[in-house]
């Protein structure tokens, strides 16, 4: 089987690694400006421009039978127009859903999911009036493109709103701050038969808007959590007849999970599955979308990864046999996702040590330890 990967990164390099052992070849859509080094020898790459037609991609691509996706921004007419050449998964629909907050906190609400509370800003009036209604802190993010901290703000004081401007180019959601205990995300992959394998829950935590380390399986989970995560994830799932493997990402409260958004591919929380799990999230995309039997799930483990953040960490550091260095070959950038330390034990408490030391190796003091 052909498959064909929007985008370039580090998520298209990691599915086409795992998706080339099962015998399927690759190949990628780039946009024109977009960074390639990612994939390059994996697979032949397309640059995309608005002047080719659904049809002459779909040639140019090799005519694979399935085009699938590593980011939600990508081009939706043109994915619908593709339909007609090749299958698309997961679907024209789930994707566009996911490209904005709020159609995506609707359809959620819908479907008896709850989110935090928000409201869409329209009015400098209405911006400046927020903490009457929501109270602070408030988060306010752009309805579309808004990700890892980039057009989100998080607003302590009302003196932060000054941070915001309007403009009618960017619409924009607040969202009134949940109370929660630790942030879990739930990754599971659908094929087209409607199989469904649920990975365990993932415990996971940011700095500064950015993915900075996960655990997994989550801590001190109960059943009652389990099967919540799971009957919200089925929803989804089965609501958008969802192909592919789909991330959602929760607040834990005390009534239970809040889910704060939706990413209809393979997640950066679910890196850890490559050596922690029977099946890895990216291999489990690459049978789902070709409607193959999905791999187990199982957990070899107690398993985590601390992301590498604008700056490579020597290889060495890193030699312990039950670390793991994952370099994606991109130029260092502030902030940018450069790479991940995978860890695999056998305990909790080596988890902690191993992600603390990897913490301290990569950001020196900057992060508070694991306890």
């Amino acid at each position: 089987m052909h498959i064909a990967i929007f985008g370039c990164g580090q998520l298209a390099q990691m599915t086409a690694q795992a998706g080339l052992k099962l015998g399927y070849t690759f190949s990628f859509i780039a946009d024109p400006k977009e960074d390639v080094r990612c994939v390059d020898g994996l697979g032949n790459i397309v640059t995309y421009s608005s002047a080719m037609s659904a049809e002459a991609l779909f040639l140019a691509l090799g005519s694979p039978e399935v085009i699938t996706v590593e980011k939600e921004m990508v081009d939706a007419e043109l994915l619908a127009a593709l339909q007609s050449h090749a299958k698309i998964y997961p679907n024209d629909n789930a994707i566009y859903l996911s490209q904005n907050r709020i159609r995506e906190k609707n359809f959620l609400r819908h479907n008896g999911i709850p989110t935090a509370d928000f409201e869409i800003i329209e009015t400098q009036t209405q911006l400046d009036s927020l903490p009457e209604r929501l109270g602070l802190p408030i988060y306010i993010k752009a309805a579309e493109s808004g990700y890892d901290g980039y057009n989100q703000w998080r607003i302590k004081t009302a003196e932060d709103l000054a941070q915001v401007t309007l403009s009618d180019q960017v619409q924009l959601i607040a969202e009134k701050h949940v109370n929660y205990t630790r942030e879990i995300s739930v990754i599971a992959a659908r094929n087209a038969n409607g199989d469904i394998a649920y990975y365990p829950l993932m415990e996971n935590r940011h700095e500064d808007g950015v993915l900075i380390a996960t655990m997994a399986p989550a801590p001190n989970t109960d059943v009652i959590l389990e099967e919540g995560a799971v009957a919200y994830m089925e929803t989804v799932l089965s609501t958008l007849d969802y192909v592919g493997v789909l991330t959602m990402e929760c607040f834990d409260t005390e009534k239970g999970l809040v889910v704060n958004e939706l990413a209809p591919r393979v997640h950066n929380s679910g890196h850890w599955t490559m050596e922690g799990c029977k099946t890895s999230q990216f291999e489990n995309h690459c049978r789902a979308i070709a409607n193959a039997n999905l791999g187990s799930t199982e957990a070899n483990g107690i398993g985590g990864i601390v992301n590498m953040l604008g700056e490579h960490g020597n290889l060495d550091d890193f030699s312990s046999e039950e670390l793991f260095y994952h370099a994606y070959g991109k130029e260092e950038r502030p902030r940018r996702k450069l790479g991940h330390v995978g860890i695999l034990v056998n305990d909790y408490a080596a988890l902690k040590q191993h992600l603390n030391a990897v913490l301290s190796n990569l950001y020196g003091d900057k992060y508070t330890p694991y306890l």
